[in-house]
């Protein structure tokens, strides 16, 4: 099924997977992160350092061996009287989702923002693409052709085909957009073919897939 300027189901299934690339992973991440406020562990990690800001600081620090037995580093931005805090008491208090200590959650963390611009850039760069793919989509395909049958119209396959044969015919596959006694319009991806069928026989009828063998006569 097609729209009015070849939307296939194969480019709307592109557009899907697109969006679903763009969108899962944030939203997965989100997700981790609302159950390590929730439902995570709550720990008292090591400081390792504190670097203060005017308005925040960067803290790093290790989680408790018990639920992060590699001790790696991890780092959390808070707010300055957090991070001062930390500095003094060389701990900070922090929420762990039980077997994945990479997701957690500070207190006094600093939300960042930039999953989330990163994301709604890409949503907005593709709803441009698709606005420009369909406002375009039709300015874009080539010039029509017109050829004349030299064999009667067949059954086609999926897709288009605009062949040259060793006789000097082509081979035309695509979608009849236009049927009538004396002609048909075959739709293919990028441009339309007017075939003239002359004394030859076309059983199809709009919206099927056809073939047929003719000389391109302009």
């Amino acid at each position: 099924m097609r729209g009015r300027r070849g939307w296939g189901w194969q480019r709307i299934v592109l557009v899907v997977i697109a969006l679903l690339v763009v969108n899962v992973p944030f939203l997965l991440h989100e997700w981790q992160l609302h159950r390590a406020r929730t439902e995570g562990i709550h720990v008292a990690a090591t400081v390792a350092s504190v670097n203060l800001s005017t308005d925040d600081a960067v803290v790093t620090f290790r989680l408790p061996k018990p639920l992060d037995p590699a001790q790696d580093l991890h780092t959390v931005k808070v707010d300055r009287a957090t991070g001062i805090t930390a500095a003094q008491t060389k701990e900070l208090d922090v929420q762990v989702l039980r077997g994945h200590p990479s997701v957690f959650h500070a207190d006094g963390q600093v939300r960042s923002w930039g999953g989330l611009i990163i994301t709604v850039v890409a949503d907005l760069l593709i709803a441009i693409l698709l606005l420009l793919s369909w406002r375009l989509g039709g300015r874009l395909r080539r010039p029509p052709l017109e050829a004349v049958a030299v064999t009667d119209v067949e059954n086609g396959e999926e897709g288009s085909l605009l062949d040259k044969q060793d006789d000097g015919t082509y081979l035309i596959n695509g979608e009849v957009a236009e049927a009538g006694d004396a002609s048909l319009v075959l739709r293919l991806r990028d441009r339309d073919v007017t075939v003239h069928l002359r004394e030859h026989h076309n059983p199809l009828s709009v919206g099927d897939r056809a073939q047929v063998r003719a000389l391109l006569v302009g």
